[in-house]
């Protein structure tokens, strides 16, 4: 099965250039007749105003051939307001679902950290999302999806805006396990322990990672991957990046 992968996409609350860029990328998901399923992984709006998930609903909406989307919130989005946005559309928020036989677990980092140490932009994962995520993978494979990424992906300015219990989560994952994620703006596909941790590309901007600051990049666009079960474990291949 193929995973397309949108991830932040920044939408303002009025239409513009960034929607343009999500209209393009979702006419090539609808197009492909293959078994898939479209992950909108977070900062899916830039100030989590309504209107700006209002047309991600009416764009999706118009693509036929796209029957699996699950989205997830990231630091720019509100859980509630998305929720509210995209109840009875094709647009689902979930914490688990299983598509064409891959099982999925979505976790949840949206939520502000606790304490200060670090930048606006980082997240946390809620002692209620551990217990899920725990009992979600002990038994059962899944593939992970999350807004931040789980493992260290930049030693720059970027770990100033990860998970605030980002070890606490790291120690979850007793088994192999992948781990698809945003918030980066760039394409990683790193290793550490039991963790695969891979990240897309996004729709709105991308970001330099060997600088000390936040520089902008014009390698934008989505990520695909290719998921399948071999041995008892989920595999995923990355297929290529889309980009725009």
């Amino acid at each position: 099965m193929k995973i397309y992968q949108i991830t932040d996409t920044h939408l303002a609350e009025a239409s513009n250039d960034l929607d343009t860029n999500l209209i393009r990328l979702l006419d090539i998901v609808n197009q492909d007749k293959d078994e898939k399923v479209l992950l909108l992984t977070g900062d899916l709006a830039n100030a989590a105003v309504p209107a700006a998930y209002q047309r991600i609903r009416t764009y999706l909406e118009a693509c036929e051939l796209i029957t699996h989307c699950y989205a997830l919130a990231g630091n720019h989005d509100d859980l509630h307001v998305m929720k509210a946005c995209f109840k009875g559309s094709k647009i689902k928020i979930r914490q688990s679902a299983t598509v064409h036989g891959i099982p999925f677990h979505f976790l949840d980092t949206s939520e502000k950290p606790l304490g200060r140490s670090l930048e606006l932009g980082a997240g946390r994962v809620t002692s209620r999302e551990i217990m899920a995520l725990k009992k979600a993978i002990r038994k059962t494979p899944r593939l992970i999806i999350s807004h931040h990424p789980i493992l260290d992906v930049s030693e720059q300015w970027f770990k100033q805006i990860g998970i605030e219990n980002q070890a606490e989560v790291v120690r979850c994952f007793t088994s192999k396990c992948n781990v698809i994620s945003g918030h980066a703006h760039h394409y990683f596909d790193i290793k550490q322990g039991n963790v695969r941790q891979l990240v897309g590309i996004a729709s709105a901007y991308g970001f330099e990672h060997q600088s000390n600051t936040p520089q902008r990049s014009d390698c934008l666009g989505m990520s695909i991957y290719k998921a399948s079960w071999s041995e008892g474990e989920i595999c995923v291949e990355h297929l290529s990046n889309n980009l725009l």
